[in-house]
């Protein structure tokens, strides 16, 4: 085993990853090396396709007995975080290099650029271009970021069409992730309170820069990622062994804590919903903890997330321990939090998705309109129909509060350009319809109800309704998927008032019958028909 510490230390986890790890692993070793060398540590979480089996050939048996390679192997699955955490058990270098296992590497001098990055006492994470290996898409100009705050999608806010280049960044992207070995050990490591995939990435960035440290990117340099669409989760017909090669007793070691966690898989509760609320706990603020929470109920549902928090009280004293060993208490943590977010504003879409979402709750209208006001029109981070969904999403708001403050002539200009973007979008032709009757115009008034009407035809399901919550026009996931209750009664009344005002009793009576036809013992609709059909005298 050498005496002397490598330049850099390499971590891969792997699961089910087949020939990628073995190439993954041949592309890291043959590049030039960097000063001190590398050590290559593997952690293989419980595989059941041979995929480490290659360690076993008399060339990786010498490289493993000196000790530049290292094989560790699970026999049951503990995820992604953990398994990281395993993996830089024992790990010599001053900097952890975190790799996927399906990387390309077509930079010869990779290793020198990265030790080369952490001569720079102000860098203290390093993200790079992870391009997309299936067509050569790349990240290049675009920061690592976060969609919403319960971290369960990724976003890429697009900056410029060039690399950025030592930019400081809030996230480091989990494909390539590089941190100094002191201060991943002064933030005890990848958590082992996450289970299965997902989160850590975004987490241990925050939580690097709740503690003042710096993530940098440097997109000059590259690597090939596979994003896969598919996990091959097939199990085999033998259980793995767990098996470790020796670890060096001067390398990286992290808190002998195991977390105990809530038995939440007989509850019914998701795994990655327990991971963002445990991060919730740990990054946030009690206030924006609840507008993950929020999030998080229309994504699981209400029940469940309810189910979730009660389990999550179990571990919170093994949370609330963490923090104050990591020097946070709740104060400063919000503190760091509120620095944190102000620092990243531009390229946070997590915060403009919450705040958007928290001025429904605001009482003052003005205060709401004013927040809104402030959010940007368009979030470059989003695609399609994600993008189109937000606009959507934002113009709505701000018309809805500025109806309330009987500012018609503003909210029928918004309510025109979101219906734009999606011209059958139901709340929103029903708002305009409102506003429209609100200043006496009646030509554009008729002609919205109509236009909904015409789409709840189109969209009429069995049965004569009325319509409700998810109906295909009122779904967008920026609004919670909000709907105008019984949107098809509000148009069908208007429009029979509209044509009965205009001296048109038999076009009331269609739109009439269509609300009969819902209720049929309603007997102001009836009183209505009856007027109407009655012959005069």
């Amino acid at each position: 085993m050498p005496t002397t510490s490598p330049g850099l230390s390499l971590i891969i986890g792997s699961r089910n990853e087949g020939d990628y790890l073995r190439r993954t692993v041949e592309g890291a070793l043959a590049l030039t090396p960097p000063e001190g060398g590398l050590e290559c540590s593997l952690y293989d979480d419980a595989s059941s396709d041979g995929s480490t089996d290659f360690c076993d050939e008399p060339h990786w048996r010498q490289r493993r007995d000196q000790g530049t390679v290292r094989l560790q192997r699970g026999a049951f699955r503990i995820g992604v975080s953990r398994g990281r955490r395993q993996g830089a058990a024992g790990c010599r270098a001053e900097v952890l290099v975190f790799l996927d296992a399906h990387l390309e590497f077509p930079q010869s001098d990779l290793w020198l650029k990265v030790q080369d990055h952490f001569r720079n006492p102000g860098c203290d994470l390093l993200g790079i271009d992870c391009f997309d290996s299936r067509n050569g898409a790349s990240t290049a100009g675009s920061i690592y970021s976060s969609k919403r705050l319960c971290h369960l999608n990724p976003a890429w806010v697009r900056l410029q069409s060039d690399p950025l280049v030592d930019v400081t960044a809030p996230f480091v992207n989990g494909g390539f992730f590089a941190i100094r070995r002191q201060v991943y050990e002064r933030l005890e490591g990848f958590p082992d309170f996450l289970e299965d995939w997902g989160h850590e990435d975004r987490f241990l960035s925050m939580l690097a820069g709740l503690c003042g440290y710096h993530c940098r990117v440097d997109q000059r340099l590259r690597v090939g990622h596979l994003y896969k669409d598919v996990f091959n989760e097939q199990e085999g017909l033998t259980q793995p062994e767990a098996f470790s090669d020796p670890l060096p007793s001067d390398g990286v070691v992290l808190p002998e804590v195991v977390f105990r966690h809530a038995d939440a898989a007989t509850r019914g509760v998701s795994t990655m919903l327990m991971n963002s609320l445990r991060c919730g706990a740990v990054l946030y603020s009690a206030e924006v903890a609840e507008r993950m929470h929020e999030q998080l109920r229309f994504d699981f549902g209400a029940k469940m997330v309810e189910t979730a928090l009660q389990l999550l009280l179990q571990e919170k004293p093994q949370l609330k321990t963490l923090m104050l060993r990591l020097g946070l208490g709740p104060e400063q943590r919000d503190r760091q939090m509120v620095d944190f977010f102000q620092r990243f504003r531009p390229v946070l879409p997590m915060l403009d998705e919450a705040e958007l979402h928290a001025t429904a709750h605001l009482q003052d209208a003005q205060l709401a309109l004013d927040r809104v006001r402030q959010l940007p029109l368009a979030l470059s981070s989003l695609h399609q129909p994600d993008a189109d969904h937000y606009r959507t999403a934002r113009l709505y708001r701000e018309a809805l509060y500025g109806f309330q403050l009987q500012r018609h002539e503003e909210a029928t200009r918004l309510l025109a350009e979101l219906l734009t973007i999606d011209p059958d979008y139901l709340p929103a032709i029903c708002l305009l319809a409102v506003n429209l009757r609100a200043v006496g115009r009646q030509a554009g008034e008729r002609f919205w109800l109509q236009r909904g009407a015409d789409i709840i035809e189109r969209h009429r399901q069995v049965g004569p309704g009325p319509i409700g919550a998810f109906h295909p026009a009122s779904l967008n996931p920026y609004l919670r998927h909000l709907y105008w209750p019984e949107a098809d009664r509000m148009i069908w009344a208007a429009l029979a008032d509209l044509e009965e005002r205009a001296g048109h009793p038999s076009a009331a009576v269609g739109w009439l019958l269509k609300l009969l036809d819902q209720s049929p013992e309603e007997s102001a609709v009836r009183e209505q028909l009856l007027r109407l059909i009655q012959p005069a005298g």
